[in-house]
């Protein structure tokens, strides 16, 4: 059974054989120090030399003279994605905190008394589960801090403490928002109480030489209880429950992806970081001195670290948010602007006639004869619930049979944002020759799926659990449908660099907005509308109600979207089809964009 590691590395094997030292990207150093705690017998470390890399300055130096270096020739095709990467059976994983919640569950070593009943993944096994996209606190600990450590291992003088570590100590300083907390603060309140009255034992000897009979105490009703109670009225800040660790009162894994980097942190700044970040310092310091990760410590005091030198540094303000609550610039589509009627026909009168895509009729002939499809495959079998079969149905026919009507034999196929995977087990099932990739961000989505594979019995589906942005391959033919808001340009995006074909039914055009990576309007025909007037269109795109006098401007809406799209394809060389799903009832999102290249 496949169970294995990639870490890049910038290190050649030459270069390691001849001075048993890595160089490690911080990625790579923090599994290999995770991996080195946890012991995982089952899962195999392999380090892939890096090719140019123009990064190497931000890499720490490892000695270890039994580390598994690999080929590129000799990697397996799979890897298709940023590293770390993790092949487990038929899954891939990628990203930091995906990686290592993988590591950490075939743990071999003892665990801390510090740590959660159910281990370092925390309740329900759910510690730094979120992708980053969704949770801002994942996105710390595998974007954030990450950039900031890199950019510390540049300098060698600083003037201002990063903004990100002021973020980690004011989450310091919020109230621990755990599940039960209430329980919790009972539970410490009830071992200080018994810490506060214990009495030394006596010998059993001493005791029953001394043992006499007594009469029996009548019992009176205790007030031990009253006392250890805590109402839940009591406001979460007075509970006295504090961040001992990361996440709380318990020691988890984003304790152990934090270190290493911390560790780097606190040697660069020496003796100034206690001063200047008192709550991170102790939370360092309880972390360290736990005899439990003597070996993990160990590993990270073996490399070393430059010391940066201050000139009158400053601690910046920064927003006094827990990193559990939304980033106050995130952006919140449940927030965003409404639009007034004469700002849409404004921005509507400004989309000039040429610039759309014409829209085609759908004339697919053939159709799926859906009492064939076996059970896993099939919408109709129990897996939705039974008002949304008919139309999930209808859905996944028309992406079928336009992705069929553009396949050959032997493609390799990506669901981007796949969920349980309906859409992409359905094409596997009746492309048996091609394989295909179900990539999506959610563990459990991604686990529905894998069952209904197995028990299907079929050997052409790969299951990718990842980011968009981690997912680096040559495919033949991306499909998406409904990928919510920007996730549609980011699939775009993807088949455009790959070259190849797609199908792609867009969702929450209301969600768009411009990030480092997208900029709106996407192609040079719709540049003459600004960004106000673009968003705007797509916030009314969103309008496609039932019954409703605003769908027929809605529809008109999500075509001006889409043709943009198209156009950028067109950009890029490629024939664009834009049409619509039968019967338009089944979904308000019923465009349906085809691109193949030219």
């Amino acid at each position: 059974m496949t169970n294995s590691v990639y870490l890049k590395t910038y290190s050649t094997y030459d270069d390691y054989k001849e001075s048993q030292t890595v160089k490690l990207p911080l990625e790579s150093f923090i599994i290999y120090c995770i991996h080195k705690h946890c012991s995982p017998e089952e899962v195999i470390l392999h380090f892939v030399a890096a090719e140019n890399s123009l990064e190497k300055e931000e890499a720490v130096v490892l000695k270890d003279c039994n580390l598994n270096f690999i080929n590129k020739s000799d990697l397996p095709w799979q890897i298709m994605c940023l590293y770390p990467v993790v092949i487990y059976e038929d899954m891939i994983l990628a990203g930091l905190c995906a990686v290592a919640r993988h590591v950490c569950k075939f743990r071999t070593s003892t665990p801390s008394v510090q740590e959660h009943a159910e281990g370092l993944l925390g309740f329900r096994k759910s510690c730094l589960q979120a992708p980053n996209e969704a949770s801002i606190w994942t996105k710390f600990c595998e974007v954030d801090i990450i950039k900031t450590v890199k950019a510390i291992l540049k300098i060698e003088k600083l003037s201002e403490v990063p903004k990100n570590l002021v973020r980690f100590e004011n989450h310091l300083k919020k109230p621990v928002r755990v599940h039960n907390v209430y329980k919790i603060a009972r539970d410490i309140k009830k071992d200080l109480f018994l810490d506060k009255n214990v009495e030394p034992v006596e010998s059993n000897k001493t005791a029953e030489s001394t043992k006499t009979r007594v009469p029996k105490v009548r019992k009176w009703k205790s007030n031990t209880k009253k006392e250890l109670q805590i109402d839940c009225s009591t406001k979460i800040e007075d509970l006295n429950v504090y961040h001992q660790f990361a996440e709380g009162p318990f020691l988890t894994l984003a304790d152990l992806v934090l270190l290493p980097l911390y560790h780097i942190i606190v040697e660069s700044f020496g003796n100034t970081f206690e001063t200047l970040l008192p709550l991170t310092y102790t939370w360092y310091k309880n972390i360290i001195e736990l005899t439990e990760l003597k070996l993990l410590v160990n590993t990270m005091n073996s490399i070393k670290i430059h010391e940066i030198s201050f000139d009158n540094i400053i601690v910046p303000s920064t927003d006094d948010v827990s990193l559990y609550k939304c980033d106050p610039k995130r952006h919140n589509p449940k927030k965003r602007l409404f639009t007034k009627e004469d700002d849409i026909e404004n921005a509507l009168s400004s989309v000039e006639e040429e610039m759309a895509i014409d829209i085609s009729n759908n004339d697919f002939e053939s159709s799926i004869h859906w009492p064939d499809i076996p059970e896993g495959a099939n919408p109709l079998a129990g897996h939705l619930p039974d008002e949304r079969c008919v139309r999930k149905s209808q859905q996944l026919e028309n992406l079928t049979l336009a992705v069929l009507s553009i396949a050959k034999e032997g493609d390799l196929i990506v669901d981007f944002c796949s969920g349980s995977g309906h859409l992409g087990i359905l094409i596997a099932h009746l492309l048996p020759k091609c394989t295909m990739i179900l990539l999506e961000n959610k563990e459990q989505s991604l686990l529905r799926a894998k069952n209904r594979v197995k028990d299907m019995g079929m050997k052409n589906v790969y299951f990718f659990q990842c980011n968009l942005d981690f997912f680096n391959g040559k495919f033949d033919i991306g499909i998406a449908l409904h990928a919510c808001g920007i996730a549609s340009d980011l699939v775009l995006d993807k088949c455009l660099k790959a070259n190849a074909k797609f199908v792609i039914c867009p969702c929450c055009y209301g969600s768009l907005h411009a990030t480092d990576r997208l900029v709106y309007p996407r192609s040079s025909k719709f540049n003459s509308i600004t960004i106000e007037k673009y968003l705007c269109i797509g916030h009314a795109a969103d309008q496609t109600h039932d019954d409703h006098p605003l769908t027929v401007r809605g529809d008109k809406c999500m075509a001006v979207i889409d043709s943009d799209r198209g156009r950028l394809a067109e950009e890029f060389g490629y024939k664009v089809t834009l049409t619509r799903l039968k019967p338009l009832s089944c979904t308000p999102k019923n465009n349906l964009l085809i691109g193949v290249p030219t």
